[in-house]
């Protein structure tokens, strides 16, 4: 038998934020960094992971600049480290949730780390996935096409309790296997090491023993270190030199690459797991995370949007006219967004206080995005001939997709029906086009040639889809429920009370009537417990009303409903769904996901606990979740089709769903909780700090926007994946003045087909070496699909390169032109080198970028108390209970926890109250100084 090598691999697992924000963490960098350097000074051969990020590393040349230090001096120190393998940075920019970002930024979180990693001695050529909550089905084919040699994982991973296996192949849907080591005692197994030097020896024999039996090779993994670990574990002094080798393993200080290197260099026998790795029976995946503070959600999504769909596509069309494309700026801009994604980030599953900082981070980059939107559409409308306008103020569109379509628009004085605005291009508008169908209006009864839609008194509405005469009823009932559970996970009570919209009335209106679209907008009140009580066992008696406002539109030509829906939170402790019953009875539902679309089974057989070896729980460390995951992940759309009939729900920026009663589509709006973790019935174990959040509450106005869309035949004949990216690509819509330009009334730029119209495009950007025009994409289908590319512009060379941007592949040019075969469920990423024109571009033009926005006046109705004095009591007293075992190893961190939550209760109140006492002082001091003129008149102290 060969003998055994023990791979001890240290690090850290940064936090940027979490149970602090970065104000407080950054702090701690240059006491981490100079104990790392003098561990490398006193250990020749000592070998250090960071956490596979960038971040941390220019968080910390940040803090060195705030503080006076040579900046250089230490980014030499780090590139020598890095260059004697001994030091391993990147791949990623920062540490993401994979599933609730899109695509792009995926990709970008990749490109710039290991941009930044390059600069500093180059990235860690494997990926680092240690504590991210899920993973997606396109993991190993972008991180294959970033060249990576293989991952490390923990959660999500499931396999047959009878054969686990400690590494694995990992196959993306396109048929991209890389292989993969999991984690599966977590990435902590044998931390401090050095601290408890008396009993190293036999806690590194113990975790062998315990991880031999799933080791597919001679070597086993040993994780040294944890969160935010200030002090690197001196570990060489007990393992070097063979100090801690026996006849049976032998003991060494390794790195990832080495790892995965030796690993299969023995060609093990490695067991295939496919697609989305999703499952909490291990170790828990919290698919909670994906509807927790759902408010950021949408804030990010917005900003993606800004950038992926207006920013960047305008940036490349005016610099490929003639015009400055923003490089500096747009890096900016998206660097600044990627600071939101980290997994306890963007899942809102921190304090309050560090997702305050991601609101104002949204801000940042809305202004950046905004600003150079408004930029790109003043230089492209100076180049356009609009001289010969009829109106004075001539109203122009961008289409950002590659599509040609014709859409309702809406400026500020007006709507109109568009038909052939151009794909990636711009046109004129002077006035409405005829439709190709009839709207028809009876009462509250409207159908076009597709569908008719009939409203019902709660506010819902049938949809009847001509074609195929099926009625698909009771649309967009809302359900509401209890949730006790926690930022991580929704939990039920013990004694629920379940209220349906399904039983209010509704006051239906008809507010807008055009040849192109009708708008109907319901009203209503939901009377709701205000909170949890009794321990959080049960709902409150004490009930409050919460307005929901929805606008249904049918447009002519579309068998599409859009829904908006908006309301003010009032009640705490709840979730809220929107419903859609299909009728359809099909074992599976597809669901868009990024570079995928994923089909997954909808009826799930509960665990067998007694199935799972000793052997494997004695590796089972961690919260897990108690049954399996029926909530999951849709990115864009969720689709049920029994390959005849279908119902798909499009959204934009919502991505938890749940497939209830075998054939219902729940979309969550949002979950209302107040705490980080807590001791739930939906869990086992613990997930975080028991901190108290208010802020994830959600007490305030939100605004929902999905579609139903009803379909013949399965998702992919139906189109579903291309109609929702085309949902969640909106026009851009901006007026300017009249003047002269090169440029025609209407252009139409870049233009993408396909041969089975299952390509979807994720990106218009220009090239990170300024050379080409970048378009990225993937085969959303089961099957091969030829591609199609032209443009206005002249390519003169074009080639398909991996997700670096760095090209593999040459394309023959064939006109104006070009054409490549493109594999299922494949991500490519074309260069076009094109002939740039030479046009003088400038920003001299009047120019008013159009927004679509409108609030509803909820005024009247009081949200539940934000943070009442009995609730600081409560942590106030939960703290002095716990204070006196504070010293204790084993309590110290619940005590810790206890004082914190107790400051950050206080904190929110006071700033509310700081908040009321200083709009009130301000109308006082009005008020005095009016007294002032009129005392003379009248005794100002006399009512």
């Amino acid at each position: 038998m060969k003998k055994k090598t023990a791979h001890i691999i240290s690090h850290t697992h940064w936090d940027r934020e979490w149970y602090l924000n970065s104000k407080y963490t950054n702090e701690w960098l240059i006491p981490f960094f100079d104990n790392l350097f003098k561990m490398f000074e006193k250990e020749p051969e000592y070998i250090f992971v960071l956490d596979g990020q960038m971040a941390m590393v220019e968080d910390y040349f940040e803090e060195l600049d705030k503080h006076n230090y040579n900046v250089n001096e230490h980014k030499r120190k780090i590139r020598k480290y890095v260059k004697q393998n001994r030091l391993f940075i990147g791949p990623y920019y920062l540490q993401p949730d994979w599933q609730l970002l899109s695509d792009e930024s995926l990709v970008r979180n990749l490109m710039y780390g290991i941009m930044a990693a390059k600069d500093l001695g180059g990235a860690m050529k494997v990926g680092w996935m240690l504590d991210n909550f899920g993973q997606i089905s396109q993991t190993s084919q972008i991180h294959d096409q970033c060249k990576l040699e293989g991952l490390y994982v923990w959660r999500g991973v499931e396999m047959d309790p009878n054969d686990v296996q400690s590494e694995f192949l990992w196959r993306s849907p396109d048929g991209t296997s890389i292989p993969s080591m999991y984690l599966l005692d977590s990435y902590r197994n044998v931390m401090r090491l050095a601290e408890f030097n008396d009993i190293m020896q036999a806690r590194v024999h113990d975790e062998i023993e315990k991880l031999t039996p799933f080791a597919t090779t001679s070597h086993v993994l040993l994780m040294n270190g944890y969160d935010q670990e200030m002090v690197p574990d001196d570990i060489q002094p007990y393992i070097s030199n063979c100090k801690m080798d026996t006849d049976k393993f032998r003991v060494i200080q390794s790195n990832p690459e080495k790892y995965i290197r030796d690993v299969m260099s023995e060609n093990p026998k490695l067991n295939t797991l496919n697609g989305a790795l999703y499952s909490g029976r291990f170790i828990s995946v919290f698919p909670g995370v994906m509807s927790a503070r759902m408010y950021l959600k949408l804030q990010n999504d917005q900003q993606q949007k800004a950038l992926e769909k207006r920013v960047e596509p305008l940036s490349t069309l005016v610099w490929a006219l003639g015009g400055e494309y923003e490089k500096t700026q747009i890096k900016e801009a998206w660097k600044t967004l990627l600071k939101n994604h980290p997994h306890d980030s963007i899942c809102g599953v921190s304090i309050d206080d560090v997702h305050t900082d991601m609101e104002n981070r949204s801000r940042v980059v809305n202004q950046l995005t905004q600003s150079l939107t408004e930029q790109k559409l003043k230089e492209l409308c100076s180049l356009i001939d609009t001289s010969k306008c009829k109106d004075k103020e001539v109203k122009l569109i961008f289409n950002p997709s590659f599509q040609e379509r014709s859409e309702n628009i809406t400026f500020e004085n007006g709507a109109y029906y568009v038909k052939n605005i151009p794909a990636l291009g711009y046109k004129i508008v002077e006035g409405s086009d005829i439709p190709d169908g009839k709207l028809v209006v009876d009462g509250l009864k409207v159908s076009n040639d597709l569908i008719e839609v009939a409203f019902n008194s709660n506010g819902s509405f049938n949809i009847l889809y001509k074609k195929s005469g099926k009625l698909f009823a009771n649309q967009g009932i809302i359900d509401d429920r209890a949730d006790t559970g926690d930022e991580y996970n929704y939990s039920y009570p013990d004694k629920d009370v379940i209220i349906s919209s399904e039983n209010c009335k509704a006051n239906i209106v008809v507010v807008e009537q055009s040849a192109g679209k009708v708008v109907v907008r319901t009203n209503m009140v939901m009377n709701l417990p205000e909170s949890d009580t009794d321990k959080h066992t049960t709902r409150s008696t004490v009930m409050r009303d919460l307005p929901v406002v929805s606008y249904i539109t049918i447009e002519v030509d579309s068998p599409i409903v859009k829904c908006k829906t908006a309301l003010r939170n009032t009640v705490k402790d709840h979730i809220m769904r929107v419903l859609f019953a299909s009728g359809v009875q099909t074992e599976f539902a597809n669901a868009g996901s990024p570079f995928d679309v994923v089909k997954r089974v909808i009826t799930i057989e509960d665990y067998d606990e007694s199935s799972i070896p000793e052997d494997v729980k004695k590796v089972i460390v961690g919260a897990r979740e108690a049954k399996p995951n029926t909530i999951f992940l849709n990115r864009e759309f969720v689709d049920l089709t029994d390959d005849k009939d279908g119902l798909a729900v499009f959204s934009k920026g919502l991505p938890e769903y749940q497939i209830i009663n075998k054939d219902t589509i729940a979309l969550t709006l949002f979950r209302s909780v107040g705490w980080i973790a807590k001791e739930i019935n939906s869990r086992i174990g613990d997930a975080g700090p028991e901190i108290f959040t208010p802020d994830a509450q959600c007490l305030r106005e939100m605004e929902f926007e999905y579609a139903v869309y009803p379909h013949q035949g399965n998702t992919e004949e139906a189109e579903v994946c291309q109609l929702s990216n085309l949902y969640n690509t909106e026009i851009v819509c901006f007026t300017t003045d009249k003047h002269e330009g090169e440029l025609a009334s209407e252009n139409s730029y870049f233009s993408v087909s396909d041969s089975s119209n299952l390509v979807k495009i994720t990106a218009l950007k220009r090239s990170e070496d300024g050379k080409s025009v970048v378009i990225r994409g993937y085969n959303s289908g089961e099957s091969a699909s030829k591609v199609e590319v032209s443009s206005l512009f002249k390519i003169e060379k074009a080639g398909l390169s991996n997700l670096l941007e760095e090209q593999n592949t040459a394309l023959k040019v064939a006109g104006n032109a070009v054409s490549f075969d493109l594999e299922a469920k494949k991500i490519f990423t074309l260069r076009l080198q094109i002939v740039r024109e030479d046009n003088q571009v400038s920003d001299d033009c009047d120019l008013v970028y159009e927004y679509d926005r409108k609030r509803e006046e909820f005024e009247n109705f009081e949200y539940a108390s934000y943070v009442s004095q009995e609730e600081i009591q409560s942590e106030l007293n939960r703290a002095e209970a716990l204070k006196d075992r504070s010293h204790l190893p084993m309590w110290r961190r619940t005590a810790l926890e206890a004082q914190l939550s107790a400051i950050l209760a206080q904190h929110r109140f006071n700033e509310k109250r700081i908040t009321e006492l200083g709009y009130g002082l301000n109308e006082a001091r009005v008020q005095r100084r009016v007294y002032d003129y009129i005392k003379k008149f009248k005794d100002p102290d006399q009512k």
